[in-house]
């Protein structure tokens, strides 16, 4: 398996990362990015011994390392910047399974390296073993006070009443933290699994999968809560659950926070992905924003972010990214938002929902070989530029008709192509559904 990912370094823990490899990654890192290094891990049974290990490689370049133990991913991003570092690594596996781990590389302004963007050449320096030398040092630091002190000056909760949310960090990073800065801001909390535990005993780390959800839903129910909010194991991926218990789609989660953004900086940029629904477009627009879409992936959309001068994006796996966190896709930070738009406007997450505008959308996927997933792809483009389809090929390929559109991509963390449709109506989705499944009845698995 290939390690070296788009949007990061992971893999299957000691099949595909063991030790050594983080100790190379580390001289690796700091040989390509060497000064003061914000270092942090989830709670996975193997971050330890690999975290261990990439700070005594970090430290062999002479890096200056500062470990800011179990965290999340957005805490190291914002970290790297505000503690003023050259750059920041996060050892996690973040939404997969237990028996993943990985490794999130961050610039010195807190931005994450992707493989366009550096990943490539740290690829090659950990290949070439061309690795720097020097001596280093370690400095053990506790940033929850500097974490929680940032997040609440960029939001306006702090005189939030009666607002009651249910947190279920699913035995991740988040269950150290989310509660503590919730209380903090006024918040009325209530805490699921937030107990780290690298085994994950009482869900998956995703929490984008709907049986992850269950006993969060059950929960909200029982107490009453407002919301629930559900994170994966880094911390940067956040799910919803509203006062009616029933799962809150992360377009509904988005459009929110539009127009909360919006409602204070008329105008600014949104950055969005080629697949989201019609309905983010329109709701940006509507209320005065303007929209510019990027490709899918936490390094695109921060880029992206970067480059319009953005001021919120959204993906629909549930990570928002802010201006406020210099372009960093924060969930504690997203929840907060969250939290404040709800308390201004005093309206739930029902009435979000039903103002939302209503298209017919879907996904699937379906499992090919790495090795193929690509070729797959570039044939479909083939095929629909003969037959005078009319496609975008920013990311993936998308074929748009009058009334519906889809989009196939190739999974940048997983062996599989990705399907996305929508229609304006339930006749014109199933004519996008069957094309759909005609393509996908054509593709080898």
């Amino acid at each position: 398996m290939k390690i070296f990912k788009p949007y990061d370094i992971r893999g299957i823990y000691p099949k595909d990362l063991n030790e050594e490899i983080a100790y190379k990654i580390g001289r690796a890192f700091g040989t390509f990015n060497p000064g003061k290094i914000v270092v942090g891990s989830d709670p996975r049974l193997s971050s330890p011994s690999l975290k261990g290990e990439l700070v005594k490689g970090l430290m062999s370049t002479g890096g200056r390392v500062i470990d800011i133990g179990i965290t999340t991913t957005p805490a190291v991003a914002i970290s790297t910047r505000v503690l003023k570092c050259d750059g920041g690594i996060m050892v996690s596996g973040s939404h997969n399974p237990k028996e993943y781990n990985g490794f999130k590389l961050f610039q010195k302004q807190g931005t994450p390296i992707g493989y366009e963007s550096g990943l490539n050449q740290i690829q090659a320096i950990f290949e070439s073993e061309r690795f720097s030398s020097g001596e280093g040092e370690i400095l053990v630091r506790d940033i929850l006070e500097v974490y929680s002190d940032f997040l609440l000056a960029n939001t306006k909760v702090g005189h939030t009443t009666g607002i009651k949310v249910v947190v279920d960090a699913g035995n991740g990073s988040t269950g150290l933290i989310a509660p503590k800065i919730l209380r903090k801001a006024g918040v009325l909390v209530e805490e699921m699994f937030c107990e780290p535990d690298g085994n994950f005993p009482n869900r998956q780390p995703n929490p984008s999968e709907p049986r992850s959800l269950v006993e969060l839903q059950k929960k909200v129910l029982e107490v009453r809560a407002d919301l629930g909010l559900a994170y994966d194991a880094d911390g940067d991926r956040l799910v919803v659950v509203g006062e009616s218990g029933d799962t809150v789609s992360a377009g509904v989660v988005f459009s929110v926070l539009i127009k909360n953004t919006l409602a204070r900086n008329p105008g600014g940029p949104i950055i969005y992905t080629c697949v989201d629904s019609r309905a983010i477009e329109e709701t940006i627009r509507s209320h005065g924003g303007v929209p510019c879409v990027s490709k899918v992936g936490n390094t695109f959309v921060a880029k992206k972010m970067v480059e319009e001068g953005g001021l919120l994006a959204g993906e629909i796996s549930g990570h928002y990214f802010f201006k406020e966190t210099f372009g960093a896709d924060d969930a504690i930070f997203a929840s907060l938002k969250l939290i404040e738009a709800l308390n201004e406007t005093g309206k739930t997450l029902s009435d979000h929902t039903r103002e939302y505008p209503m298209y017919f959308w879907n996904m699937c996927k379906v499992p090919v070989k790495e090795a193929e997933m690509f070729n797959v792809i570039e044939h479909l483009k083939q095929d629909f530029e003969e037959r005078g389809y009319q496609i975008d090929t920013l990311d993936g390929v998308k074929v748009t008709f009058q009334n519906c559109w889809a989009l196939f991509r190739a999974s940048n963390t997983e062996p599989a192509i990705f399907f996305f449709y929508e229609a304006t109506d339930e006749e014109n989705l199933e004519k996008i559904k069957k094309f759909v499944e005609d393509v996908k009845s054509c593709i080898p698995t």
